[in-house]
């Protein structure tokens, strides 16, 4: 299959634009989740979440945007610490036992706010390293792509990676490659030797990372 039938096929398979979001720009071409009365009542505080202190110091101490891990937090948990999914991943950041594990963190921990949020974060800084972002790409597409692997993890995406590559496209361009997130999961795909972790609904990632976006941007307007 060739490149332009690859834009073809997504073309029909994709739900979502890819208008950047972050703290630069609108986000109005998403709709917004209305906010909890708790969320109202700790907004009229100036907060994001009670957690937003924790945040902050985490995040000046990695030199990330602490509003990004909110608008994580928001999507992961609703900003609930004793949040827990049917696939066992828990806390604010929706930590997973194995990534709590190869942290060095106990299972009694993991809920721990500070706990959850600093070694979600460590999570993210090992997907930025193990990605190698060239020079030229942009923090838009570094974000978006890092925030894929987050949702989906990082073996789904090394294999749209591959890809993307494999059809000539720029594997680090989230436009492009968001392409292939979705395609890697089609019949058409699954068996290709790009593919080594298997099928999976890439167009969840895809709302994932919009959605998450979305939050962040709506941050960045109201909160420093």
């Amino acid at each position: 299959m060739n490149f332009k039938k690859v834009v073809l096929v997504f073309a029909l398979l994709l739900i979502s634009d890819f208008t950047f979001i972050g703290c630069s720009r609108t986000a109005d071409v998403f709709a917004s989740v209305g906010p909890t009365a708790e969320e109202l009542e700790i907004a009229s505080r100036g907060q994001i979440s009670p957690y937003d202190p924790i945040m902050r110091q985490i995040a000046g101490q990695a030199g990330m945007d602490w509003r990004l891990l909110a608008a994580i937090a928001h999507q992961e948990s609703r900003f609930d610490p004793d949040a827990r999914s049917h696939r066992g991943a828990q806390g604010l950041m929706q930590v997973m036992g194995s990534v709590a594990k190869e942290f060095g963190v106990p299972e009694e921990k993991i809920s721990d706010p500070k706990t959850n949020i600093a070694t979600a974060v460590k999570l993210i800084q090992k997907i930025e390293n193990t990605l190698r972002f060239g020079q030229a790409t942009s923090e838009e597409d570094r974000i978006r792509i890092v925030l894929a692997c987050y949702n989906a993890g990082m073996g789904h995406i090394l294999d749209a990676r591959r890809l993307a590559v494999k059809q000539g496209a720029n594997h680090n361009s989230w436009v492009q490659l968001s392409e292939f997130v979705v395609l890697k999961g089609t019949p058409e795909w699954v068996d290709d030797e790009a593919v080594r972790s298997g099928a999976f609904d890439g167009s969840e990632t895809i709302r994932y990372v919009d959605k998450v976006m979305a939050q962040y941007s709506r941050y960045c307007k109201n909160y420093l």
